[in-house]
């Protein structure tokens, strides 16, 4: 078998695609003026070739990484890098709205692993409402035709920002003075979904130009992707604990039949100017500006099984009930329409220069800002009653209105509405940074480069929410403040809300709201008909007002100082690099604090509502001392690590890595705030204190590299892991406003508790056969916990978020001149995900999802392509501790994707 020995070629590829920690890697131009019109810029085209530049990569670095590049310009081997990233060894991706959304590394939870975009930080901002504010990137955010390549860092190097206890992602994007002047990209596709039934543009351009000394370019991107989503779900709302012949068993609270709708719009633009004015100085500047519309509508059909349970109608499998008939239960249509977004701005300057002493100085400067949410949630309820219903093991429902007779489409539609409420929740993310590099070139043993720097980060985290009621009376409407708003109110005062909801007024049956679709079940309401009959422009006159959400208000700043140094190693056989970074955390947690109820004291705010602030809490006295406040809290990692590459022979090696990591707390667990939901009675409450999650960590790996396109690799990885966040449980009492009356919730507070340690293997096998080509791998990770399990007193407790013990990923591809085809399999089995907004663990089942894609190359400049997105329609089901108790089934559906891509 030939020997794989580094080629001129290979060189090339490395150097133009290996890039260390952000702001240290070396231009190609600093090497010297001489060399400059000799440099051979590497242009990718095609599978074979992309897979040939990701093991160059891989090969010739020094720690642990894996690689993905672009297989043209503007083509990455999936329309979304987070599915990219899952066909990475240990590597898994969450796909709750059937596309891939945050990933996580090595048996970690998303929130442990970092994202960055050419060396920086990107702010990020879920559009979801249910999603708390985290550290884990969004990548619906950002569009794949926008990346050129990607690195994962599953070892730490000190140049490489800290931050993760998985694995660093390390994007990077194309620069013009790369690129030949004048390139023209575009792709002009569509999207189906088999679900919503629809066809979506998907556009995308790339322009680069360069003047004729390629001492200055400039490079344009856009892309406008839209997507009709449709999910339709089965979901239980928590579970409870259910008596059954003198034995306690866990039963659903609550069953929702659930229809999600959403126009997703993505509107991304980069742009990329770089100048060169010497061999030895380099400019770039890259501003990015990504805007995602998420506007959505969710319809859900709840049915009651917390009262009137019926124990001789029991079904049970392990420690639940998973069948079962409750008496005279109650129910709620709720339909919630909402405006939802993402944006996100990057602004990055980063300038390379090379003294005359060969030392290399790279400075860093930039600011990211990100905001996202719901700034319109519009809450409609349609209360009904059923005299018995039943679920089975699947979540199917059986409701009977009266005896023997099951509810109809017409039952639903004469339901009148009986709540309306507005509201938002918003979330912000920005950072401002600065950092300073310096490279020299030492002569000191086997020491040849010595690296040492400094980064400043300023980073913002915050979130508000606030409530909108349209029932509430004002002090003005009262003639005598003493007996209430409910009680002694002037002639002819009243409110919308109490009209709209039948309450003073003749009530409005969803038959008036329905829109007459009927891709559901039930019926389905149009927006129009709500914003005409709910929620006119009148509803909002007074004594209509919003009052701030207290618990759920808050902002964490942390100040970042890090310094490293890292010392890059060689001999005969031996290269690698060893360092320490050292990190200053400061952290400053705001939020509201009140006495008594927040509910009441949030409405005293609002001004002129005092009447009903005391009615819902007369035992303040009309006082709530309500006060802002900011709690701080420092700490400070010192984080060595070493790299060890030994070159066994020509086409193989052997790595060793150890390092110690850190983590920082999500920032909704280190939040001053708490947060209540009522009608699954848990909430949660932040802890300013917390300390990272802290690791040490080792890595062993062997690679043969029989040929340029060949693998096969074994890497085994250890984490010894310190300081695992961990929730206490408390039981309290919260007010609930729509019946009015104070009930016990069940609050979570994060702390931090014992470890736990991961540890696993990873194997890699692929190779290339003429025309046909195959990559596989596969990830064992076993990790556990060291805190004792309670799953019914202090959910989550001794389990390990995020992992999956076996994930594999299967690829075959055919590429010639003419043709390129590619199917690929990605699975993992089930993982806990962890305790959801409901107070309860939530596992997802194994998942296996199957892709293909195919392209024609109809010439030089112009190519057909073909995509396929779950082939085998793969449900997402979700269960709660035991897998035949089923806590969510999501139906995504299949994507299909044709269109046209065209280069010049």
């Amino acid at each position: 078998m030939s020997s794989n020995k580094i080629t001129k070629c290979a060189l090339a590829v490395k150097m133009g695609l290996m890039v260390g920690a952000f702001g240290l890697t070396m231009p190609v131009m600093a090497n010297d003026g001489a060399t400059d019109e000799n440099v051979e810029v590497i242009q990718i085209r095609g599978i074979r070739a992309s897979q040939e530049a990701n093991l160059n990569a891989k090969r010739f670095s020094g720690a642990v990484v894996d690689v993905v590049t672009a297989e043209d310009i503007g083509k990455f081997p999936d329309k979304n890098v987070a599915e990219s990233l899952s066909r990475i060894t240990g590597v898994s991706v969450t796909r709750g709205f059937g596309e891939g959304e945050k990933i996580a590394v090595r048996g970690t939870d998303p929130a442990q692993n970092r994202t960055l975009l050419n060396g920086a930080s990107v702010a990020s901002a879920d559009w979801f409402v249910l999603d708390n504010p985290s550290r884990a990137f969004n990548f619906t955010l950002l569009p794949s035709n926008v990346v050129s390549d990607l690195e994962v860092y599953k070892t730490p190097q000190a140049d490489i920002q800290e931050g993760s206890l998985g694995g660093t992602v390390y994007l990077k994007t194309r620069k013009p003075l790369d690129l030949d002047a004048n390139t023209i990209s575009l792709q002009v596709q569509g999207q189906y979904s088999d679900v919503s039934k629809e066809w979506d543009p998907q556009l995308s351009g790339l322009y680069s130009w360069k003047n004729a000394d390629e001492t200055f370019g400039l490079l344009v991107s856009l892309t406008r992707q839209e997507r009709s989503l449709a999910r339709k779900g089965k979901e239980v709302l928590g579970f409870d604990r259910q008596e059954v012949d003198g034995e306690d068993y866990w039963a659903p609270r609550i069953i929702g039949n659930a229809y999600f709708q959403q126009e997703r719009k993505r509107t991304t633009a980069l742009v990329t100017a770089q100048w060169r004015p010497t061999a030895q100085t380099d400019v770039v500047l890259n501003v990015l500006d990504t805007k995602l519309d998420a506007n959505n509508i969710n319809h859900n059909l709840y049915t009651f099984f917390n009262s009137g349970f019926v124990e001789d109608s029991a079904v049970i499998s392990g420690s639940g009930i998973v069948a079962g008939q409750v008496n005279n239960a109650s129910s709620e249509f709720a339909i919630i329409d909402r405006i939802s977004y993402s944006d996100a701005k990057s602004y990055d300057l980063e300038i390379n220069h090379e003294l005359p002493s060969g030392v290399i100085i790279t400075g860093k400067l930039g600011t990211t800002k990100a905001e996202g949410g719901t700034s319109r949630d519009r809450y409609h309820q349609f209360n009904g009653s059923y005299v018995s219903s039943y679920y089975d093991s699947g979540l199917n429902l059986s409701n009977y209105v009266t005896a023997g007779n099951l509810e109809t489409f017409a039952d639903i539609e004469n339901r009148t509405l009986d709540w309306m409420q507005e509201g938002s929740r918003l979330m912000t993310d920005k950072e401002n940074y600065a950092g300073l590099d310096l490279q020299f070139d030492i002569d000191h043993g086997i020491f040849h480069t010595l690296k040492v720097g400094t980064l400043v980060q300023d980073h913002d985290k915050s979130q508000r929410q606030d409530g909108t009621r349209f029932h509430w009376l004002a002090d003005s409407q009262h003639n005598d403040p003493i007996n209430g708003p409910y009680g002694d109110v002037r002639a002819g005062q009243g409110s919308w809300g109490a009209a709209a909801m039948g309450w003073t007024g003749n009530p409005i049956p969803f038959s008036s709201f329905a829109s007459g679709d009927s891709y559901a079940f039930y019926p389905l309401m149009s927006r129009a008909k709500s914003a005409e009959l709910a929620f006119p422009a009148q509803a909002y006159d007074s004594p209509t007002a919003t009052f701030l959400f207290l618990p759920n208000t808050w902002e964490v700043n942390e100040k970042i100082w890090a310094g490293y140094a890292k010392a890059d190693f060689s001999s005969d056989r031996v290269r690698g690099d060893v360092g320490v970074r050292v990190v200053k955390t400061d952290v400053s947690s705001s939020g509201y604090s009140w006495n008594g109820d927040w509910v009441a004291a949030s409405v005293n705010m609002v001004g002129g509502y005092s009447i009903l602030a005391n009615e819902l809490e007369p035992s303040q006295g009309g006082d709530w001392g309500v006060a802002y406040d900011t709690l701080k809290h420092s700490y400070t990692d010192v984080l060595p690590n070493i790299n060890v590459v030994f070159d066994l022979s020509d086409d193989s090696l052997v790595r060793f890595s150890a390092a110690r990591v850190m983590s920082r707390p999500d920032y909704v667990n280190i939040a001053n705030q708490q947060s209540v939901n009522i009608p699954t009675r848990s909430g949660n409450r932040g802890n300013p204190f917390l300390e990272p999650v802290r690791a040490n960590q080792f890595d062993l790996s062997y690679e043969w590299y029989f040929n340029s396109s060949s693998l096969i690799a074994f890497t085994y990885f250890h984490k010894d892991i310190q300081g695992s966040v961990l929730n206490s449980v408390t039981r309290e009492m919260a007010f609930d406003e729509a019946n009015n009356e104070m009930v016990e919730v069940t609050i979570t507070e994060p702390k931090n508790g014992l470890g736990g340690r991961v540890q696993g293997l990873e194997v890699s096998y692929q190779q290339a056969f003429g025309y046909f080509g195959f990559i596989t791998n596969y990830t064992y990770t076993d990790a556990k916990s060291d805190q004792d399990r309670d799953a019914v007193n202090n959910p989550g407790s001794g389990l390990i978020a995020g992992n999956s013990r076996h994930m594999a990923n299967l690829t075959g591809y055919f590429e010639n001149d003419m043709f390129s085809a590619r199917l690929s399999y990605n699975y993992r089995t089930e993982f806990f995900n962890g305790v959801g907004e409901f107070g309860n663990e939530v596992y997802t089942d194994s998942f296996g999802q199957l892709d293909a894609s195919l392209t024609y190359n109809f010439n030089d400049n112009v190519s057909f392509v073909v995509e396929a997105v779950n082939l085998l329609d793969e449900d997402l089901y979700q269960y709660h501790i035991d897998k035949t108790r089923p806590a969510s089934l999501y139906q995504n559906g299949r994507r299909f994707t044709a269109g046209v891509n065209v280069r010049f």
